[in-house]
This record gives structure tokens, sequence and C-alpha cells, in this order.
């Protein structure tokens, strides 16, 4: 028998649907009814055939579970979470697992050019490991793809991200309250048959955007090493003593008394030492750089379907390597709008989190936002027109300007940062030909990263036009 869609007559919402006893049987006898949603909005050409997954790639690794013994940094291995697999800057340095005690290491390694794929809590994240993850170590819950580079990393890789692809995929999930997928699945996904040439032309494009990203992420560390070198700055070497503890007094105290420890975090101290006695000139980040410092109030989000609004970013998009199930505000029922839209040049920071990772992150506005609605939990940093924002960016991006930024955090669950808190961190004034030099070289990384994007969506705009063609 056909599948058929009942409808509520009144507001026209799909309530219910059928399925073919036939799929049921094919799909593992699954019986919850979300297995057989299709959000994917794809009409595939009814001549497609299908193959599993397995028939495409050399195999899914599925690390097994295991007991996380972290240690510092000589006696271990980088260790990274499925979730932060698809940050544009991974935390690869900010925590080790250990190389003795972990069973089997090896298999928790992630190689550059593996195809990832989030299989817990929120399934199906895609990432393509970029030389900044090689040789990390990743959770249990990443799955691992290989695939031959030469053939068809690029067309697996653009068919998994695609929403096709993504709706088969969040279709294997299965459990209650935390969704999983496992290796085995994987493997079977049923993947499109397509023409040699165009995986070709797929591969060409995904292993260029997967060079940029990783000639992008060399060029954000050289303007950061920059930064040190023009400003005199050692590195910090309480990132590498890890102090747990330290005795402070009444003449650090500032005005309104802050009595919570991490105020006086030492690598804040420390960074702020040095900035005041190696670099030649320094100011507050409020002093005569920035024309404002600010966020938003609060407002009433009407969202609407792509094509008919504005895109809306939320706190969680900076971090990410392209933002996914991206919403759209309406023009024309949203107040106030043009008071949240994004500008070049513009520098933004979370400003909340519940934990340092998401707190004080930073993104500079430079072919990737221009024009977007920002939500009104970000910090909006506008630098003055004769100082360079790509500086500034890579400054406050630093451990320089990160841990002076996260020593005024406030909150009991969720952490706050607020515009005068962040006003108040020092930055070292190098020359203006210094500041453009590094300011060029985050531009540059950016341009790239934005071309890595267009490229991948070259590849997704074939992979549409050979599925759903006639």
């Amino acid at each position: 028998m056909e599948s058929k869609t009942f409808f509520n007559l009144f507001e026209n919402i799909q309530v219910g649907f059928l399925v073919n006893s036939l799929n049921v049987v094919a799909g593992d006898m699954r019986l919850d009814s979300s297995h057989f949603v299709d959000d994917s909005n794809i009409v595939l050409n009814c001549k497609i055939q299908f193959k599993p997954l397995i028939d495409f790639i050399d195999g899914v690794e599925e690390p097994k579970l295991f007991t996380r013994i972290y240690c510092d940094e000589e006696y271990g291995l980088p260790y990274i979470s499925s979730s932060e697999m698809s940050q544009i800057e991974p935390p690869v340095n900010s925590r080790f697992i250990s190389k003795t005690l972990t069973v089997n290491i090896n298999q928790y390694k992630i190689k550059r050019g593996q195809i990832l794929v989030s299989a817990a809590g929120t399934v199906g994240s895609i990432v393509l490991a970029t030389k900044e993850l090689d040789g990390v170590a990743g959770t249990s819950d990443i799955l691992r793809i290989n695939v031959d580079a030469k053939t068809n990393l690029g067309f697996v890789y653009t068919y998994l991200a695609s929403s096709f692809g993504a709706n088969e995929l969040a279709n294997l999930a299965y459990g209650a309250i935390i969704k999983r997928v496992r290796g085995f699945q994987l493997s079977d996904l049923k993947t499109p048959i397509i023409d040699h040439d165009n995986k070709l032309k797929m591969n060409e494009l995904v292993l260029a955007a997967l060079d940029n990203r990783d000639k992008a992420n060399i060029l954000i560390k050289q303007s950061r090493q920059l930064v040190l070198k023009h400003n005199n700055l050692p590195e910090l070497l309480q990132i590498k003593k890890q102090t747990l503890f330290r005795i402070t007094n009444l003449s650090e105290f500032t005005d309104d008394y802050r009595l919570d420890s991490h105020f006086y975090n030492a690598m804040a101290e420390e960074a702020a030492q040095n900035i005041q006695y190696f670099s030649n000139d320094f100011r507050k980040l409020k002093d005569d750089i920035t024309e404002k410092i600010y966020y938003l109030n609060r407002f009433t989000r009407t969202f609407v379907e792509k094509g008919f609004g504005i895109p809306y970013m939320a706190g969680k998009d900076i971090i990410k390597i392209r933002p996914i199930d991206v919403s759209y505000l309406s023009s024309s029922v949203t107040q106030g709008l043009d008071d949240y839209r994004l500008k070049r040049g513009w520098i933004l920071m979370t400003c909340s989190g519940t934990s340092s990772g998401s707190l004080g992150s930073t993104c500079l506005i430079h072919k990737n936002y221009e024009n977007w609605v920002g939500t009104h939990d970000l910090i909006r940093i506008v630098s003055k027109h004769d100082f360079d924002s790509g500086y500034l960016y890579a400054f406050l991006s630093s451990d320089y300007g990160y841990y002076q930024t996260l020593r005024y955090k406030h909150g009991a669950v969720i952490d706050h940062l607020t515009p005068e808190q962040v006003a108040e961190v020092l930055i070292p004034i190098p020359s203006k030909v210094q500041q453009n030099q590094i300011g060029d070289l985050v531009r540059q990384a950016y341009d790239l990263r934005a071309e890595a994007i267009r490229l991948e969506d070259e590849a997704q705009s074939l992979l549409t036009k050979i599925l759903t063609k006639e």
C-alpha cells in the first residue's frame, strides 16, 4: 500500500502518516515514527539508485567506551568531545588523557581527512578533520569514517552533510532520552549512486576547502605569535604550571571587592602584569581603542522559513566551523531589527555560558555574518577606524586576551560577562604598521574560511542537482 498523510483540517499541520509495512521490515523492524519522517525537503529523482554507505568507504571506526584519566600535558594526549569537534578552533590543548593509563589509546586518535560523525546526544554533526585534529584523541561518541581521498571522500562528506543525508542519518538514531547512532548503522546508511566524474568534482571541491581551513588555522596562529613578538610579550608560564591556588591580599581588591577566587586567577594576573611591564604602550579596551562596547536588550523573535527572513546568529554559532540549522527572523514583523544587524569589522564575544569554553569566545565579522541579525546575548566590540580590528581580534582571542576577559565572569549557574567588564581588559598597542600586519593575516584567514564554505556549498549544489534532476 502507498504512504498517506493525514492533515489537521483547520491548521494544515501534519499530525500522522501511514508507513508501508515493507519499509518497516527493511528498517530493522523499527516501530518509532521518527525513523520514517522525511525532513530533507528534497524530492529525489525516481531513477536514483542506492547502496549502503560501506560500499563507498573503507570502514567506520567506533571506539569503545572508556574511563578518561586526565593528566598534565607532558604525560597525555589532547582530548576533545563531540561538540568541540565542530568548533572552528577546537580546544585541542585544554585537557589531556593519560597515554599510559588509557587502554589502546590509538583507537581514539583522529586522523586528518577522516569524516567525523557525532554519534550521541546531538546526532549527525559532520566534520572533515583538519590538520588541527590530526593525532588528537576524540571521545568514543565520535564515529570516524575512513574514505579514499582520491575518489569518494568529497562525495561521502557532501552527502552526509546534505539535508537528505542528514535526514537519513537522523532517522537511524535511537534512544528515549539520549539519542545514539552505532557504527554498523552508519555502514548501512542508504547512499545514492552517482557518476564517477561528478564524484571527482566533489572531491576536488571538498579537498580544496579542507586545505583552505588548514591554511587559515596556520595564519591565525601566526597572527597571535606576532601579537607576542610585536609587544615583547612572553608566553604565559602559568598555563604550563597550572597553578591550583595562590594567596592574595587586600591591595589586589578592586572597588567592587570581588571575593570569587577566579577573579584573582594567576594567568590573568600574569597577563596583565606582563603587558604593563613588557609592552611599549597599552590601554584599557575602553580607552581610545573602541567606539562602542555593548550588547542589546532581549527582543521578540518571529521566525520564518528560509527565503522570507534574515539569518539569525545565536551565541553558540560564532565558534562553529559553519552554523547549521540556521533560523531566520521576519524582517517585517521584528521591531528594531536594524539595531541587531552585524557589520564588517566588528568583533563578537559570547557573554553567557555554562562553561569557560563557551564564555569569552570571539569572532571577527569578515566575509561571514555581515548583515545577519545577532542575538542580544553577544557583546559587540566596535573598534575605532584608526585601530585595526583584525589585530584587536588576534589579541582578544589569544591567551592574553582570553584569560583577562574570563576573570570577570560572574553567576551561580550560568556565567556572564558585561560590556563594562570586558572594557577593562588591557590591550598592548604596537605600531600601526605592526597592527596592520597582524590584522592582514587575520583577514586572509577569514577569506580562506569563507572560500572553504563557498567550495562546500558548490559541492552541495552539484549533489542536489544530481539527486533531483529528471
